[in-house]
């Protein structure tokens, strides 16, 4: 009987982890198009500078660290921050995290 419940037990760890691991990389990788949302006031698709810079952060960040970080995130500087341009940066950010 001990045996049984020392197999289950390690069972039900080895689940627990797994499950839990996965739910930890699936939490990695944010939701972008509620990203979007969030940032795009006028609802045109895309986060503009004025729309980057006015939105509610949990840290007052200065403008001018706001105006660089929107250039980086506007990758081919049309002044507009597209859902795509969102991906791919953030890719880009994650992979300079790794070296």
């Amino acid at each position: 009987m001990t045996l049984k419940t020392l197999k289950f037990g390690i069972a039900a760890l080895a689940l627990f982890t797994f499950s839990f691991t996965a739910q930890a990389q699936e939490k990695k990788q944010p939701d972008f198009e509620k990203i979007l949302k969030r940032f795009d006031t006028d609802k045109n698709g895309t986060i503009s500078l004025e729309e980057f810079k006015s939105a509610k952060r949990k840290k007052d960040v200065p403008a001018e660290k706001l105006e660089k970080h929107f250039a980086k995130l506007d990758s081919d500087s049309s002044g507009e921050i597209t859902l795509e341009e969102l991906k791919t940066n953030w890719k880009k950010g994650k992979n300079k995290k790794k070296q």
